[in-house]
């Protein structure tokens, strides 16, 4: 293994693996931050991925976290996982044990250095926001980043890339929901859905959908044959094209805003529930119903605060009594009013904690009832498949930023991890590599495919 602080992380075209991909280069180029807090808290339900890879693969994700503490010289750091998980948190407290003496991990490395931080089973724990209060009792400013804390925020298979000391070539995922044999697996990037499906024992796809992400703010992928499994993917699940879930993720938005329109009573439990507004923050989901009721999203006195929606889903997915969807009117007036220039910044008052936001917590176990997600509520053990993937189809945009710019051609012949993308110049983004050696198939505007031979 190469030794972290060896390479330069901007040529290994890792990107942060929780969701969003922004270049994890740029992330750690803060200095003399507070504290650096890696999420381990997977608060979406049936994934498995990082609570896996913490537990099987310890000594990659420690020499990763000991590169980042050092590079961005951070006072202490927290690993941030569920206390439900508790032969989990017994194992990460005796590796930090193990580790915490200048001749293994260097000097600055230990306790208390090095903490663990344990979080309830609720939704949404992994929250950026949520994360930074609960390890700095800290609330980021209206329109801010964790930087303006102190803090930075790093996924636990973000923090194992740095560890391995190589280029971003595979992704580990959960692959789960209605399959012979659920299981968090590694493969390559840009392989066919279809075939990372298949390695649950699942060969026909027919009456079912698939989500790219947690059953919460994953996406339906619309194109079974098209897809392909890119960097921020962290999860795949199979459900029942009927099931109710899936019925809502798939509604157009003339129809929700026809359902929004039909039922709602006003009662404001989705603002009562909402994470962001119990943390403070000014987003109110039910003004966004009355808007869609009574007035044009362009009415600023009542659904200009959606700006402030982190899309979790809990207001639609969960506190309606109506089973009405409160996130996709928000998300509407969302996109208009950042459209037409509203800014976050606008608003000037400092968040302050709601006297209830504990009290109000949402559990997994009780989302799971709601969503009608039980049955599905499986173990997905990490897998050691051997599987020689014919061919991948990278994306060159799979990261917050500009697209990488390719520097291969058709019928160049490439090794897996050979950089064949680079970052533009003086632009965000992030390098790509081959996932499989091969030859090159096809470079397009938006591409490159290999094919192996």
């Amino acid at each position: 293994m190469n030794q972290p602080n060896e390479f330069p992380i901007s040529e290994l075209g890792i990107i942060g693996c929780g969701g969003a991909g922004f270049p994890t280069h740029v992330k750690l180029a803060a200095r003399g931050l507070d504290y650096l807090i890696v999420n381990g808290a997977e608060c979406e339900p049936l994934l498995h991925k990082d609570k896996e890879l913490l537990e099987h693969l310890t000594d990659q994700f420690f020499a990763g976290l000991r590169c980042a503490i050092e590079v961005t010289q951070a006072k202490i750091g927290f690993i941030a996982v569920k206390e439900k998980y508790p032969a989990l948190l017994k194992h990460l407290e005796k590796a930090i044990a193990d580790r915490s003496s200048a001749e293994v991990m260097g000097e600055r490395f230990g306790n208390p250095r090095l903490q663990l931080l344990p979080l309830g089973d609720f939704y949404p724990a992994g929250d950026e926001y949520e994360l930074v209060y609960e390890a700095s009792k800290r609330l980021m400013p209206h329109g801010g980043i964790p930087l303006n804390v102190g803090c930075v925020v790093v996924n636990v298979e973000t923090i194992l890339l740095l560890g391995g000391g190589k280029p971003m070539t595979s992704k580990f995922l959960t692959i789960t929901g209605k399959v012979p044999h659920p299981l968090t697996v590694e493969v390559p990037i840009g392989i066919a859905v279809r075939e990372a499906m298949a390695l649950t024992g699942i060969r026909d796809l027919t009456g079912l959908t698939v989500i790219d992400g947690g059953p919460m703010m994953g996406k339906i992928i619309t194109d079974i044959d098209a897809e392909v499994v890119k960097k921020t993917c962290g999860g795949l699940i199979a459900l029942p094209n009927e099931h109710p879930l899936i019925v809502k993720m798939t509604r157009p938005n003339e129809g929700n805003r026809r359902v929004a329109r039909s039922a709602c009573d006003q009662c404001t439990d989705c603002t009562e529930l909402c994470p962001r507004f119990l943390l403070g923050y000014p987003i109110k989901p039910h003004k966004a119903m009355r808007a869609a009721q009574f007035a044009p999203f362009n009415d600023q006195n009542y659904s200009v605060e959606s700006v402030f929606c982190c899309e979790c889903g809990l207001c639609s997915l969960f506190a309606c009594p109506e089973d009405l969807p409160p996130r996709e009117m928000a998300v509407m007036a969302k996109k208009y009013h950042l459209g037409r220039g509203v800014k976050l910044t606008d608003w000037k008052n400092a968040p302050t904690i709601h006297p209830m936001r504990s009290a109000r917590r949402v559990s997994i176990d009780r989302l799971l009832k709601k969503i009608g997600l039980l049955d599905y509520d499986r173990k997905a053990p990490l897998t050691n498949i051997e599987i020689r993937f014919e061919k991948v189809k990278l994306p060159l945009k799979m990261h917050i930023g500009a697209p990488s710019i390719p520097i291969v051609k058709a019928g160049d012949r490439v090794q897996v991890g050979q950089k064949i993308g680079e970052i533009p110049e003086k632009k965000l983004g992030a390098a790509l590599h081959a996932s499989i050696s091969g030859r090159v198939a096809e470079v397009s505007g938006d591409a490159i495919t290999i094919v192996r031979e």
